[in-house]
């Protein structure tokens, strides 16, 4: 009987699930039928609603474009395109009216400012631009009636000219008959005097050609002449150098002499001066006054120029010899100076003077010139090694200065050069002298020399040739005891009053010692 009631309750509980289970299926179905009916409803709204958009957009398409035609709102073309954009597409109205607008500004063209090309502005714009076209016709109007006028001026000016004209040419045309006669009657005659012309032509034309030909061989015998007259006169240059240099250089007329020697003070007065055209710091080289030559015998010392008078000044022995020291009437020389005159020169090529491979053009050029030489032609070589030729070897050149000798190593355009300063120097018969022998002649070395300070007994400073000696201190002793002393107030006249015996002198002493020299200005002005 329990069993019974359990199986009772079971079929309960599964007939209740069943029910439950249509339930819920059916509430299910229905739920489902609603929900889709409700989506077909929500996208059949959703498109109503886009379509409704898409309509605004293209009534807003229209409204923007009819606002950008009319001016309204500064609508400009841009967002005409967006408008466009938005509405999907282009409407066939909007593009006609687009395209209509479109064609009336292009007719108004440039008549109308970009910013005011509407068809609300285009009245007023299009008024004023026919003001302007109607005030431009009234001024071409009156130009015009101008130029008509002087047109009119023009033609009864021209009629007038052509009735002057007219008469003229009826004058012109009965001269121009008689004219007419007598140029027949003259060419005639010409016509007879040109074959009488041709007839003397042909005659002179086979003399000339005899002429030329006879001229021609003399041409070619005389420039055989030139030929060997060229060949004899390179070869008496060469006997003649030879013979010049084999000659004593000294001539009849040194440069100057000793005229007093101050052996203690190293000091000499020579017997050439401003009015000569001497200037300070110039070297001489010094000789015998009993020697006959220079290139024969060597020289027995050398001197400088410090201080310069008019007649008279005073040097510093920059070398000489115990055994034969310079004495008065000793003879001076300087190629690189004349008395009343300025020796010419012309350099070339590299000049290594103390052989330490470099270049010492510059310091050359500069003790000529410090000599009162002058410079009249320059052939180089810069440092960039480009060729400088300045100059040009005249009459007046004496003498030719080279340093070193082209050799292989000589550029084609250095050794072009050189050959032609070497014709100009062979075409004037300039003397051709070596760096060393013009430098020696000069009295110049190129050595250091060291002079004792003023003051001191025992130190010595180091002093370049042609340099200032720095002040002595008053404390400075003398040079020399018991010595004859220099005149101290005027140097350049060492043959004046003797001064009170008293200590030597210094030479290189303060220059406040001695008067500044007067030769700094040019030597060859007239005296002060």
């Amino acid at each position: 009987m329990a069993q019974r009631g359990e199986g009772q309750g079971l079929q309960i509980a599964v007939i209740s699930f069943a029910m439950l289970t249509i339930i819920l299926a059916i509430t299910t179905y229905v739920f489902y039928a609603q929900s889709a009916s409700a989506a077909k409803d929500l996208q059949a709204k959703t498109k109503a609603l886009s379509d409704k958009q898409m309509e605004n957009n293209k009534l807003m398409y229209r409204v923007v474009s009819m606002q950008y035609v009319l001016g309204l709102k500064d609508v400009t073309k841009e967002q005409v395109e967006v408008a466009k954009n938005s509405a999907g597409g282009d409407d066939p109205d909007v593009k006609d009216v687009l395209e209509k607008f479109d064609a009336d500004v292009a007719l108004v063209g440039d008549q109308i400012a970009p910013e005011a090309r509407n068809y609300r502005t285009f009245t007023n714009n299009l008024l004023t631009a026919l003001a302007r076209k109607n005030a431009s016709v009234a001024d071409s109007m009156q130009q015009v009636r101008t130029i008509q006028k002087a047109k009119d001026d023009a033609e009864n000016a021209a009629k007038a000219r052509a009735d002057t004209a007219i008469a003229s040419a009826e004058k012109s045309q009965a001269d121009y008959a008689k004219e007419a006669k007598t140029f027949a009657d003259d060419r005639a005659t010409m016509e007879q005097q040109k074959t009488e012309l041709a007839s003397k032509i042909t005659t002179e034309t086979n003399r000339a050609k005899t002429e030329i030909a006879r001229a021609n061989e003399e041409r070619d015998v005389i420039s055989k002449h030139n030929l060997q007259l060229s060949q004899v006169n390179k070869v008496i240059n060469e006997k003649l150098e030879g013979v010049v240099k084999n000659q004593a250089t000294f001539n009849e007329n040194p440069d100057g002499h000793i005229t007093r020697v101050n052996q203690n003070q190293q000091l000499v007065w020579i017997d050439r001066g401003r009015a000569d055209g001497l200037l300070r710091q110039t070297t001489f080289s010094v000789y015998d006054h009993n020697e006959n030559g220079m290139s024969s015998d060597k020289s027995k010392g050398r001197i400088e120029v410090l201080t310069v008078g008019e007649h008279l000044s005073e040097a510093r022995i920059l070398q000489d010899k115990p055994s034969n020291p310079i004495i008065a009437g000793d003879i001076i020389e300087t190629p690189a100076w004349s008395p009343g005159q300025r020796v010419h020169f012309a350099l070339a090529m590299k000049m290594d003077i103390n052989k330490d491979q470099i270049d010492d053009y510059d310091l050359v050029k500069s003790i000529i010139e410090m000599n009162g030489g002058v410079i009249d032609a320059q052939l180089r070589v810069d440092a960039k090694g480009k060729v400088i030729r300045e100059g040009n070897i005249g009459v007046d050149t004496r003498y030719f200065v080279q340093g070193e000798k082209p050799s292989e190593a000589t550029s084609p355009e250095l050794q072009k050069e050189f050959n032609a300063f070497e014709d100009d120097r062979v075409r004037y018969n300039v003397k051709k002298i070596s760096v060393d022998n013009l430098l020696a002649l000069m009295g110049w070395r190129s050595e250091e020399k060291t002079v004792e300070m003023a003051g001191s007994r025992g130190g010595f400073m180091k002093r370049s040739p042609g340099k200032a000696q720095p002040a002595a201190s008053p404390s400075a002793a003398p040079a020399s005891e018991g010595t004859t002393p220099a005149p101290a107030a005027a140097p350049a006249d060492p043959f004046g009053t003797p001064a009170a015996p008293g200590p030597a002198v210094d030479p290189f002493g303060a220059p406040a010692a001695r008067p500044a020299p007067a030769a700094d200005a040019d030597p060859f002005a007239a005296p002060r």
